[in-house]
């Protein structure tokens, strides 16, 4: 198919291949190598693409490895959506967060597992992590206010819900995973407590 009659779809759909094959190039090769012995241009020969295709996608090489089966916000915001027809905001947000890990296979919570030890091995990574995280809580901000007919401008509310959420979920797969248990049982277990504690107020631990 000539490139001038694909479809939107069809594009997106090569957009999406190609960035995926970039990130789990940049993943593996971290993996194996260390962060500090792989560079750009070995990345793009194992993805099969130019350097300069590489920076149409990514703006370093430690983008790409956070962007390998990162949390969708988009995913986030949909799920959300529709929770919220049926739960309270903070409930809601927190089903999501279950939810995304009881649809996980054990290979992709595997790499959840892997990718957190890479991010304390390597802590160039924590600004490409942090930026994906707070696109995911500028989702769900926003789904919030939405639903909720607040104002993401000038209303606390939307932007502490999404806070809460989008702490617990690190707070459970750092923990998760450092305890070299990122299956999806225990995961959905620190996600449930982290939703019982802010919604008790956080006591103190007794």
């Amino acid at each position: 198919m000539d490139t001038a009659t694909e479809t939107p779809g069809l594009r997106e759909l090569k957009k999406q291949m190609t960035r995926d094959a970039i990130a789990n190039a940049a993943f593996t090769l971290t993996l194996e190598k260390g962060l500090d012995h792989v560079t750009v241009e070995e990345i793009s020969r194992v993805a099969i693409v130019s350097p300069r295709t590489f920076s149409n996608y990514f703006s370093s090489k430690e983008e790409a490895v956070i962007s390998a089966g990162a949390l969708d916000p988009d995913e986030f915001a949909a799920a959300l959506r529709e929770a919220l027809a049926e739960a309270p905001p903070l409930q809601a947000v927190y089903e999501v967060n279950s939810a995304y890990f009881l649809s996980r296979t054990d290979e992709q919570l595997e790499r959840v597992r892997l990718m957190v030890g890479l991010v304390e091995q390597y802590p160039s990574l924590l600004a490409s992590q942090a930026a994906r995280f707070a696109d995911l809580e500028a989702g769900l901000r926003a789904v919030v206010a939405e639903r909720t007919e607040t104002d993401v401008e000038t209303d606390l509310y939307p932007w502490l819900v999404a806070s809460a959420g989008v702490s617990g979920l690190k707070a459970a797969l750092r923990l998760s995973a450092s305890a070299g248990d990122a299956g999806r049982d225990r995961t959905v277990e620190l996600v449930q407590e982290a939703l019982n504690l802010f919604s008790d107020g956080l006591p103190v631990p007794h």
